[in-house]
């Protein structure tokens, strides 16, 4: 059985994506990363910024997982206003695995995501760039790190302590809190 998805706006007026393509893209995720909940993605399509952000109305598996975007997270930087599959992919795959992470017991007490201080975000973001490429769906590696590296600084120590963050599958809210 496939996970219900809605994608809102139905139709877009400003940016020329396609809600059907966005809700198939969505499923395939789900499918991908055990995540069985319905799922709601509200695209802000008036602003061509990329903040995103999730939340789970609980812990059950029928609680519903939002995920929000701003148009530039599903944008392809070289055509504006236009879709791009492969952003698409990492945004809502980056998304949907912390809202997957967000119905684990080890992370209750993770704050909402826009409430993220910029090191608790760089953190739990190469968290999830490693696992999106262990999936396959090839982040660009070096810009995690940098990332990563504004946030923690420049140095040998940042950089191996990345490498284990990007490498891990089983961390738990603490462990990325207890990085920034």
């Amino acid at each position: 059985m496939s996970t219900h998805v809605t994608v809102a706006p139905e139709q877009f007026s400003l940016v020329k994506y396609d809600a059907v393509r966005i809700a198939e893209i969505t499923r395939d995720l789900a499918e991908s990363l055990a995540v069985t909940n319905p799922i709601a993605v509200e695209v802000d399509e008036r602003t061509p910024l990329s903040k995103m952000s999730a939340s789970v109305d609980g812990t059950s598996s029928d609680a519903t997982v939002t995920l929000r975007l701003q148009s530039g997270a599903l944008e392809d930087t070289k055509h504006l206003t236009n879709f791009s599959e492969t952003r698409a992919r990492l945004s809502l795959g980056r998304v949907m695995l912390r809202a997957r992470d967000r119905m684990r017991p080890d992370f209750t007490d993770a704050p909402d995501d826009l409430q993220l201080t910029n090191r608790q975000n760089a953190a739990w973001d190469a968290y999830c760039g490693g696992r999106l490429e262990r999936l396959g769906l090839g982040p660009v590696k070096q810009q995690y790190l940098y990332d990563f590296r504004n946030r923690f600084g420049f140095s040998d120590e940042v950089d191996a302590l990345f490498e284990r963050v990007w490498a891990a599958d089983d961390l738990g809210w603490a462990d990325l809190d207890g990085l920034a």
